[in-house]
């Protein structure tokens, strides 16, 4: 009976682990869980480079009009992040809720058109600026996308820990 217990387990543990592995594999299983999770975090932590080429880390109010990943975010023209993204436009912005994370490795440009910024505004950012031309407006565009969510299966490799990727 021992016996048979032992191999039911086994068998029920490899068609899990394959079931995850497959799920792993699946770019728009991927996708779908990323977004959940974006789209359930109340913030995101944007890193940019500093001058000095260390990180520089700070946490923003994110904006998606359209679930495709590309993300709009709002500051003042005078603060440090936009010289470091003059400086080097590679960005991660990371989203986090109660099962996982999300990362996205992205471009950012600067929208300083008075036209794009309020197609681009979110309203919770009115109170912090005086007027929209006193803001500017940053969009990531998204190189790729690593996720983590053990609720779901997905997990880092085993190994490295590296989380699952997928590039744009």
């Amino acid at each position: 009976m021992v016996k048979h217990s032992l191999i039911f387990l086994f068998l029920l543990g490899s068609t899990v682990l394959q079931f995850n592995f497959s799920q792993e594999l699946s770019e728009s299983f991927l996708r779908e869980n990323a977004k959940l999770i974006i789209n359930t975090s109340k913030t995101c932590v944007l890193s940019t480079i500093g001058d000095d080429g260390s990180p520089s880390s700070r946490v923003m109010d994110p904006y998606i009009p359209k679930n495709d990943f590309i993300v709009y975010l709002v500051t003042n023209p005078y603060s440090r992040k936009v010289n470091e993204i003059k400086n080097d436009p590679r960005v991660a912005l990371t989203f986090k809720n109660v099962n996982g994370y999300v990362t996205i490795n992205g471009l950012v440009s600067i929208v300083n058109n008075l036209i794009e910024k309020k197609n681009f505004w979110k309203e919770d950012w009115t109170p912090y600026y005086e007027s929209k031309e006193d803001a500017l407006i940053l969009k990531v565009t998204p190189l790729c996308i690593e996720i983590i969510n053990p609720d779901v299966g997905i997990s880092g490799n085993l190994k490295t820990w590296s989380p699952p990727k997928v590039s744009f």
